[in-house]
């Protein structure tokens, strides 16, 4: 097995929505974090049909990192698409690095 340091070959930034006072109330902004590299990989995907001759896209990735500070209100962009982070698993072997399952958000 090859060092999995070396396989962190994407370089993705992460984001998150931060509450800023508006002068029509409260609002949300993009917050830069951080750009960090990762091994993408493709975990699934599936197209369903909605009403109306809808369609969605349901494309899930994992994304392997070295462990941060980071949470499920965070989310990646990579390539100019929108990565929502669904849920977090630690490396329990190593502990140095985690997963995050996301969800490719489509709109």
């Amino acid at each position: 097995m090859s060092n999995l340091s070396s396989r962190l070959k994407n370089r993705i930034a992460i984001y998150k929505r931060e509450k800023v006072k508006g002068g029509l109330g409260k609002s949300y902004e993009d917050v830069f974090v951080k750009n960090i590299w990762a091994e993408i990989k493709f975990s699934s995907g599936s197209m369903t049909k909605g009403e109306g001759d809808t369609e969605s896209n349901n494309t899930r990735f994992k994304i392997r990192i070295r462990k941060t500070t980071i949470d499920t209100s965070h989310y990646i962009k990579y390539k100019d698409l929108l990565y929502e982070i669904e849920y977090i698993y630690p490396d329990f072997k190593s502990n140095s690095f985690i997963e995050l399952f996301v969800k490719l958000k489509t709109e």
